[in-house]
């Protein structure tokens, strides 16, 4: 498990995410090399549909639009939803708790791509979110993660990097595993059924 425990197992996700996000709490923001990395591992989306777990600011759910999917951002934090809804008019944002919420609610029975991108770390339930995702990624789908890695080089792990047990249990039981190293400590993979 890593080093510090998800703020909200007891709470849920919402009532701590929601505050963060009023106290205008930013996260790192997706970068070229991010975006490139993504665009040459899913290649176009040709309408088919993608949901972006915990969009936050909306910006990875639009871009997946503009790679041609029919993208669906969801956020636990009616906060981050607003946000995102003016900074991206067009994208499809929705208040949506990953791990609370009826996964009927969602647009699309099943998605050729689902994202989530610094929020993987945060599951208070790691095992029950990765199987919710895979009953949702349609046959041949891409789970695409961005996450914080402890880097030993670094020290001490941060409350937010993923340790070696995580990312193993992350990579575990999928066909295909594609990492894409963004910096020492942070990684993108692409995994496939």
């Amino acid at each position: 498990m890593s080093p510090a425990t998800p703020p909200y197992p007891a709470r849920g996700a919402a009532s701590y995410w929601e505050p963060v996000w009023q106290r205008g709490r930013r996260f790192r923001a997706i970068d070229r090399t991010e975006t490139e990395a993504l665009g040459r591992h899913l290649g176009t989306g040709r309408g088919r549909p993608a949901l972006d777990i915990g969009c936050g600011e909306g910006a990875l759910t639009a871009h997946l639009a503009a790679l041609g999917y029919r993208s669906v951002g969801v956020d636990c934090s009616p906060t981050a939803v607003a946000l995102a809804r003016t900074r991206h008019p067009a994208a499809d944002i929705r208040v949506f708790d990953f791990d609370a919420d009826d996964a009927a609610g969602l647009p699309h029975p099943a998605f050729a791509v689902i994202t989530c991108r610094l929020v993987y770390r945060w599951a208070a339930d790691k095992p029950g979110f990765l199987s919710r995702v895979r009953a949702l990624l349609a046959p041949g789908g891409v789970f695409w993660v961005v996450t914080s890695v402890h880097d030993p080089a670094r020290g001490a792990p941060r409350s937010w990097d993923c340790d070696a047990p995580d990312v193993e249990l992350l990579t575990t039981g999928w066909s295909r595993v594609d990492v894409h190293e963004l910096d020492p400590s942070f990684h993108c993979y692409g995994l496939r059924p």
